[in-house]
């Protein structure tokens, strides 16, 4: 079970990117996923652990 507080951890995912990311957990298909939209395109990042998914969101916003 992923700790909820722990870096990494979902509240965590939420103050590091929720402010940029719509993050959302996915029921059916056991996954989460951070959307971000603009005018001009749609980024669709996904893992099925939040600290995976925290380490995507680092890169991509590093690479804007």
């Amino acid at each position: 079970m992923t700790n909820l507080t722990a870096p990494g951890g979902i509240a965590s995912l939420h103050q590091q990117h929720g402010d940029r990311w719509d993050i959302a957990y996915d029921t059916a298909l056991a996954v989460w996923t951070a959307e971000q939209r603009s005018a001009s395109r749609l980024r669709l990042i996904c893992d099925r652990d939040p600290a995976a998914l925290a380490a995507k969101l680092a890169v991509a916003e590093a690479g804007q």
